[in-house]
């Protein structure tokens, strides 16, 4: 596994659904774990600016390689979310994307600003911060492709398995990126393979978590991974992100699978009540209106006015 970041910037561009049999979206069904599933993609994947902002903020940003990469990516993931969440409205689910986006992000609260800011301040107190960033992002990459290729699985949608493929094509660069990275800086780095080891063990956390409840994570893990093969994949992204220096043995996506299996033990309603109930909608904040948060103008009816629209 090799990766060119000149041949990267050359090759970077929106996700090509040329050829996508859009029209035939509903004639295979879904169940609600699917649906499920790809709601909570389509959030993360929409999240991924506002994670942007916050690696912006730390000694990483000195990087040209890494800014040149991560300028490509965030471009890449908007189209991503964009059109997973082209799938869902044709498939028969009403949502305004832009609305949904910014209440996933209203209902962050002030977490978002205190996790840019213990990030940034973390991030140069710590001289190996980008081994850890870079690990977390190896991760990251390898789990959300081995997801979309469990829900393609679980699915047996024939749409959605041409639209999650070339998304997965995607992701493999960007974790060939993150993993080569993160090699090159931990080799022959006792000190940042000790950092990267010690930060994961305490405080890694499955991909949304933050944005996604504790218990809307486990109903992922569960419904994509609580079979044989699931756990061996979940075993298998331990074992590639071992191959690290200095992570031999680390268990972390397994760990994180045993743990919803333990919260499910302790409550047999744990996580799939939020499928069976079709809890995909995201309910405005309580006390943030949108506007507030985005400063955008809303017409008589709360319908929002974009900031470039009009004279």
């Amino acid at each position: 596994m090799s990766f060119s970041i000149e041949r990267y910037k050359e090759e970077s561009r929106k996700l090509d659904t040329a050829g996508i049999d859009w029209e035939t979206v509903t004639a295979s069904p879904l169940s609600k774990g699917d649906l499920f599933c790809l709601h909570y993609m389509m959030d993360i994947e929409n999240h991924v600016p506002l994670y942007l902002s916050h690696l912006l903020v730390t000694r990483a940003c000195m990087d040209p390689i890494l800014t040149a990469f991560l300028a490509c990516w965030n471009y890449e993931e908007l189209w991503h979310g964009e059109n997973i969440g082209k799938f869902l409205n044709l498939y028969g689910i009403e949502f305004d994307t832009q609305d949904r986006i910014a209440n996933v992000r209203a209902n962050l609260g002030v977490q978002n600003s205190v996790s840019i800011l213990s990030t940034m301040v973390g991030s140069w107190l710590l001289k190996d911060f980008s081994a850890v960033y870079l690990t977390i992002g190896a991760i990251n990459e390898l789990s959300t492709l081995t997801g979309y290729g469990a829900l393609i699985r679980k699915s047996g949608h024939p749409v959605l398995k041409d639209l999650l493929g070339r998304i997965i094509k995607d992701e493999r660069r960007h974790y060939a990126f993150y993993f080569n990275s993160a090699k090159e800086w931990l080799a022959d780095n006792r000190k940042a393979q000790r950092v990267d080891r010690w930060m994961l063990d305490r405080f890694w956390v499955p991909v949304g978590q933050g944005v996604k409840t504790q218990e809307q994570v486990d109903a992922l893990a569960l419904y994509l991974f609580d079979d044989e093969q699931g756990e061996e994949e979940l075993l298998g992204i331990d074992e590639k992100i071992g191959k690290l220096p200095g992570l031999s043995g680390i268990k972390l996506m397994s760990k994180a699978l045993y743990a919803a299996r333990e919260r499910r033990r302790q409550n047999p309603e744990w996580a799939w009540r939020l499928i069976d109930n079709e809890e995909w909608a995201v309910a405005p904040p309580k006390r943030s209106p949108v506007g507030e948060l985005t400063t955008r103008r809303t017409q008589p009816g709360g319908a929002a006015v974009g900031a470039f629209e009009g004279g």
